[in-house]
């Protein structure tokens, strides 16, 4: 959603117009964009492609976005009990690329503070509609998730999981196509992590939502 909503479409108009395409035929700006400033068009699209890149291609198909069946479904991801989990697939992400998506974070930010999604009009009689418009503010939420998810910091659990899914090889290997049986200290790992994935995952959203997103692990 953060590469169709607001990167993709945002390149695209400002690239436009950067080649003389007269505004009457360019595309248009995403909603609520069009005076954006401190976004850089072309370093945030090609940090995200670079980004997408890396990702296993389960992870790259927008299918996964329509997905309903139980994510573990298939799973070869074992708990020490046998029970089927979410698959994990360790990648390996610049850093340049993640600070030119905290880039897009604060410009989105300052955007939101300089514009703001609610209009105030107050009448000669005391009275006042409030009403919204299309602002950098909605976008806020989802590339705030976006950048939580991708910062997550490596710690130890993320050094033991990254090792029994992808041992030393030439090519990492899918703990969603072979099975991988963690041992109880990597479950606690595993464990651990998924509360971290969801606390970045459901950035500014209800504990609740949290909590169904982390029931899914």
């Amino acid at each position: 959603m953060t590469h169709d909503l607001l990167l993709a479409p945002h390149h695209a108009a400002w690239s436009a117009r950067e080649r003389g395409v007269g505004e009457h035929i360019a595309p248009p700006w995403p909603a609520g964009l069009e005076n954006l400033t401190r976004l850089d068009p072309t370093a945030s699209l090609d940090a995200w492609s670079n980004i997408h890149r890396a990702f296993p291609p389960v992870l790259r198909s927008r299918n996964i976005l329509h997905e309903t069946r139980d994510p573990a479904r298939r799973s070869g991801l074992r708990a020490p009990d046998g029970r089927r989990l979410v698959p994990l697939h360790p990648v390996m992400v610049d850093e340049a690329d993640l600070w030119a998506l905290t880039r897009v974070r604060r410009a989105i930010r300052a955007g939101a503070k300089a514009s703001p999604s609610i209009r105030v009009t107050r009448h000669a009689d005391g009275s006042a509609d409030i009403g919204s418009v299309a602002g950098p503010g909605d976008y806020r939420g989802t590339v705030d998730r976006t950048v939580a998810v991708l910062a997550l910091t490596p710690d130890e659990d993320v050094e033991a999981l990254a090792s029994v899914l992808a041992p030393e090889a030439p090519e990492p290997v899918d703990a969603g196509t072979r099975r991988v049986d963690l041992s109880d200290q990597e479950y606690a790992a595993y464990e651990r992590f998924a509360d971290r994935l969801a606390a970045a995952a459901m950035t500014g959203q209800f504990p609740g939502d949290r909590a169904l997103f982390r029931e899914r692990y």
